[in-house]
């Protein structure tokens, strides 16, 4: 059975013409849908549920598909192994931010002032454990703990986040792997372009190897740091942007890919 793809296509930043054409050329149903927001339950019973589906969208429709939709495969967004408290404990080794903190933000913000007496000068990156990302990751100087606060104010004390220090990026790719396998990349940083370095792509292969895996499909991101080649982080497929990956693999790819999860099922 060849998959159907349900796309969401009023997600925001998120331009899926390329992914809907290329899908029709190899053959497959797509159909599309306006996923509603604001906490509005989306009615997926005109869906033949018995199908091989596989979903893309916003994370809000991928969190719906989770929870109201019982498709096969649906939607790959591992939400909780998209935490880097939970990928950090098994790729650790190749981390661009190795040296990192990891802490509620209210406690990050209580002992802020000790920690810039002992390093000063210092810039640090911030970002949530969330693969959900409630807030953009972003780099904070030693004198902007209003940015801090800032924060605490937008998501509340008990987000756990991660603290790192700065560090120099040249170059950053996107490889999407399916089935343990790097289907196809790209650079998005500092330029967007269809090319990677053989020396990204190698290390994409090493993490789309390795025993534990985030999800059947996902992306991941690698970066160039002060001559050494790092993962920057991992998210999911059903909701990741592109850039310039090659569009037909990753359909061809990932569409076989949910035709096997779904014969292991039924």
């Amino acid at each position: 059975m060849k998959p159907c793809w349900l796309i969401q296509t009023n997600a925001e930043g998120v331009d899926v013409t390329k992914i809907i054409a290329e899908i029709k050329s190899q053959g497959m149903v797509v159909k599309t849908i306006d996923h509603p927001y604001l906490g509005t339950r989306f009615d997926f019973s005109k869906y033949d549920q018995d199908d091989c589906i596989i979903c893309y969208g916003g994370i809000d429709f991928v969190r719906h598909v989770h929870m109201y939709a019982p498709f096969i495969p649906g939607a790959w967004c591992n939400l909780n192994n998209m935490k880097c408290s939970t990928y950090y404990a098994y790729l650790g080794e190749h981390l661009l931010n190795k040296q990192y903190l990891m802490m509620p933000i209210g406690d990050l913000l209580r002992r802020w002032d000790k920690m810039i007496t002992y390093i000063t000068n210092q810039s640090w990156f911030i970002r949530p454990d969330s693969g959900a990302k409630p807030f953009t990751g972003h780099v904070v100087n030693s004198y902007e703990k209003h940015e801090i606060q800032s924060v605490v104010q937008q998501v509340g004390p008990e987000m756990l986040v991660i603290i790192a220090p700065k560090k120099e990026i040249a170059a950053e790719w996107r490889f999407v792997i399916c089935d343990r396998k790097v289907v196809t990349g790209c650079q998005y940083l500092p330029n967007e372009s269809s090319g990677y370095s053989l020396s990204s792509f190698r290390l994409a292969e090493i993490i789309a190897t390795q025993e534990w895996q985030p999800d059947l499909c996902y992306t991941v991101d690698i970066v160039e740091s002060e001559g050494g080649l790092y993962l920057l982080e991992i998210n999911s497929f059903s909701c990741a942007g592109f850039y310039d990956c090659n569009i037909e693999n990753i359909v061809r790819c990932s569409s076989a890919a949910a035709e096997k999860e779904w014969k292991e099922y039924n």
